[in-house]
């Protein structure tokens, strides 16, 4: 995703988060790493406002178990302590067992993009960890809600 085919019209789901003192580096802006922990609160958050939740032990309340296989993180700009930050997340297409989510974060003040990225998601079976294909109705309720999402199936 490169910043001149970022289309924001297609984020419609957002989380805020305020950057911690624990967050921030010795420079003073917030650590490289951190963007992946605003990317995953945003990818909870966007599964929890479809009203499922997260048990324990990393599945979700109906049967979705979900492990990272990819991250990729484009910094442009520096967010600093305090900074009130918006996390906007999408599915931008689905596959057989996988899916991608797609972020840009954005400082709430100026709604400067600080970083964009994505992260590929596979689908396993909750008590064996292997790969299996996606629920019809986490794919109908995806296609449902984003404006453009590829199915390649």
């Amino acid at each position: 995703m490169t910043e001149n085919k970022l289309k924001k019209e297609l984020f419609k789901h957002s989380a805020e988060v305020r950057v911690r003192t624990w967050e921030v580096d010795w420079q003073g802006v917030v650590h490289n790493s951190n963007y992946l922990r605003y990317m995953e609160i945003g990818r909870l958050e966007y599964r929890r406002s479809y009203g499922y939740d997260l048990s324990p032990d990393g599945t979700f309340n109906d049967g979705l178990k979900v492990f990272v296989v990819h991250n990729s993180v484009d910094y442009r700009s520096v967010a600093v302590l305090d900074d009130v930050l918006n996390v906007y997340t999408r599915i931008s297409w689905i596959k057989n067992s996988s899916f991608c989510f797609e972020h840009y974060i954005e400082r709430a003040k100026t709604n400067e993009i600080l970083a964009t990225g994505k992260g590929i998601i596979v689908n396993v079976n909750p008590s064996t960890n292997i790969p299996e294909a996606l629920p019809e109705k986490f794919v109908k309720e995806v296609t449902d809600f984003e404006t453009e999402c590829e199915v390649i199936r």
